[in-house]
């Protein structure tokens, strides 16, 4: 399903044929439609010619051209559809769309040859207005998982073209989520944060998977544990009176991991155990030194 082992699976959805399926309750990740809350996430969508094979993942405007995702995410994109270097792919596009930003999108079925199909996307792409083209770029220290834990899981598009959002994220304040896991008492139970991205809404009892923008809110579990030692966050994914309502799944990878109602990332969803999305969830920290002096480098 990804490029990674099945044990560690990241949130990266592979496109291929869209599952369309009933309303939102009962979602594996507990969310609801973000309803214009975070204009400033999109949805990313790319081709890894290695695959060969069409991903799409979520992320965060910081200005006007800058597109906050996970480094799994811009790692190994093609180059108009041919392998190239691991970092600098531009076969990519983003859109700040809100809703099903995939219907009629071309089907595997309708194209004899993966370059057949390659080309029919690629053209569908370029010719949809709602898209951007952009190049992406991992960190440079992240090797697809190969430190697990520490995996520098951060990347960034640069947009071909200024964005119409107006509105942004930003980077929260270096050491922000420590603050926020060191809470104790009821003040623990109130540092929730909040996901939005464009992941798949439940795995069981049915599949859903609509590609809109979806936000939930969940707790932080820890910042130091045998997995979150050396930037991963780690967060619930259960449903809970006091733990938030849900978590991220397949698909969500890159997107925000908010400090509540606020603008602030403080993670980019990463990755999770579990094959239905339940449990918990990890995402790459970026209120650290080394993703804010990464991440700056492409700030206007």
């Amino acid at each position: 399903m990804t490029r990674l082992s099945r044990t560690l699976l990241a949130a990266v959805s592979i496109v291929a044929v869209l599952t369309v399926a009933a309303a939102p309750g009962g979602a594996i990740t507990y969310g609801e439609p973000d309803a214009g809350e975070h204009p400033y996430v999109g949805f990313m969508i790319f081709f890894v010619p290695s695959e060969p094979g069409w991903f799409s993942c979520s992320g965060t405007l910081l200005d006007a051209d800058t597109f906050l995702t996970a480094g799994h995410c811009a790692f190994d994109i093609g180059f108009d559809g041919v392998d190239g270097e691991p970092s600098g792919g531009t076969d990519v596009w983003v859109t700040f769309e809100e809703e099903e930003v995939l219907a009629g999108w071309p089907a595997r079925a309708d194209y004899p040859t993966e370059e057949a199909l390659y080309e029919a996307r690629r053209a569908w792409l370029d010719a949809n207005p709602d898209y951007t083209k952009g190049t992406a770029y991992p960190h440079p220290d992240y090797d697809d998982f190969s430190g697990f834990p520490v995996t520098f899981d951060v990347g960034v598009v640069e947009l071909d073209e200024a964005s119409t959002v107006t509105t942004f994220g930003e980077l929260a304040d270096v050491g922000a989520a420590d603050e926020l896991a060191g809470a104790t008492g009821r003040g623990r139970n109130d540092a929730l944060v909040e996901t939005v991205g464009y992941g798949i809404q439940a795995i069981q009892p049915n599949p859903m998977d609509i590609e809109s923008r979806y936000k939930s809110t969940s707790r932080i579990v820890e910042v130091n544990g045998d997995q979150a030692v050396g930037g991963n966050l780690h967060t619930l994914n259960n449903p809970s009176a006091v733990g938030g309502r849900g978590g991220s799944c397949f698909g969500d990878s890159g997107g925000p991991v908010f400090i509540n109602d606020t603008n602030q990332v403080l993670a980019v969803v990463s990755y999770g155990p579990s094959a239905t999305c339940h449990g918990a969830d990890y995402a790459w920290r970026v209120d650290t030194v080394d993703a804010h002096e990464f991440v700056s480098g492409f700030l206007d």
